[in-house]
């Protein structure tokens, strides 16, 4: 194998390498839809100092800041007009969120109501080791009862500096790709 195949074939790969790095972090949309359904809803974070309230109608340029943790008020409904069912119906839902390789489901609900609206507060903690401030991530809730069906995708980034974790990858990286180039160099075998 030629020293220029070598080097050629090294020099591909950490292109290739960092050209994936490069997609995976710009690979998120940006803003809020609702993409089905006619649901409308709101979201309060209470210790944030601006830009508090997370709507399903936020423009899809806005990317929301969420901190690391909170106790959220929402209220949400299934249409702006929505009346209550005469008889209990069955309902379920979720928030998924989608990372760059998989998705996760943050919570789920579900039960029987006559109701079309709900409001309340849930409570959360993101683990220390998450990394903050390091990318887009997909949020995406739904909700069906009966045969009304909605779903809202919002763009969120975990609020504060990327800290110690992404500096590990960020190592780990550089790590790797001094690892392909130096697969690719001449070994000192003798031709």
């Amino acid at each position: 194998m030629s020293k220029r195949f070598r080097t050629g074939t090294a020099t591909t790969l950490t292109v290739l390498m960092l050209g994936t790095i490069l997609a995976l972090l710009l690979a998120a949309p940006a803003g809020a839809e609702v993409t089905r359904g006619t649901c409308v809803g709101t979201a309060d974070f209470p210790s944030k100092t601006s830009d508090k309230t997370l709507d399903a109608e936020r423009p899809r340029s806005d990317v929301f800041l969420v901190p690391k943790q909170e106790t959220v008020a929402y209220v949400g409904a299934l249409a702006p007009d929505a009346q209550p069912f005469d008889s209990p119906v069955a309902f379920e839902g979720g928030l998924t969120l989608q990372l760059p390789r998989t998705s996760w489901q943050v919570v789920s609900w579900g039960g029987e109501s006559t109701q079309v609206m709900a409001d309340g507060t849930y409570t959360y903690d993101i683990p220390s080791w998450v990394p903050a401030g390091t990318g887009e991530f997909q949020l995406t809730g739904t909700h069906r009862q009966g045969d009304i069906d909605c779903e809202v995708v919002v763009t969120v980034q975990l609020d504060g500096e990327p800290g110690p974790a992404a500096l590990i990858a960020a190592a780990g990286t550089v790590v790797f790709g001094a690892g392909v180039l130096a697969a690719g160099s001449k070994k000192g075998v003798a031709s």
